[in-house]
């Protein structure tokens, strides 16, 4: 029997889980010449989630280069690993945001043994 806590239950029991909405993003191409893409929304999947704020301080060390304001951190169960990579927006209450992703350093979502942490920034429209 495995005597681990689970984390996602005290949360829940705590009340300190945020409902967060996951849009994913299908693209098509309009013109293949010029390249112009059109993407439309499929529908959202919510997950629970502890979000928690971030400073640029805390990011400065990971992510070099501009920082965003604004930016979140996201503690959800592995399961959702997929559906966060593949989202081309989230929203947190009233915001919209994305997953941070660098082009050296690739995704910014960290996994650990029992969840994952993902950093997102804030997505301008």
């Amino acid at each position: 029997m495995d005597k681990r806590i689970e984390i996602f239950r005290l949360l829940k029991q705590e009340e300190k889980l945020t409902k967060v909405l996951i849009y994913c993003a299908k693209e098509t191409v309009d013109d293949p010449y010029e390249k112009s893409t059109t993407k439309s929304f499929l529908n959202s999947t919510t997950i629970d989630a502890l979000v928690r704020d971030l400073s640029p301080e805390s990011l400065v060390w990971k992510y070099y280069g501009q920082i965003p304001m604004g930016s979140k951190e996201l503690i959800c169960e592995k399961k959702h690993l997929n559906t966060l990579k593949s989202a081309d927006k989230i929203k947190i209450g009233d915001s919209y945001y994305k997953v941070r992703k660098d082009d050296s350093k690739g995704w910014a979502i960290q996994e650990r043994q029992d969840y994952i942490v993902v950093v997102t920034e804030l997505k301008n429209a």
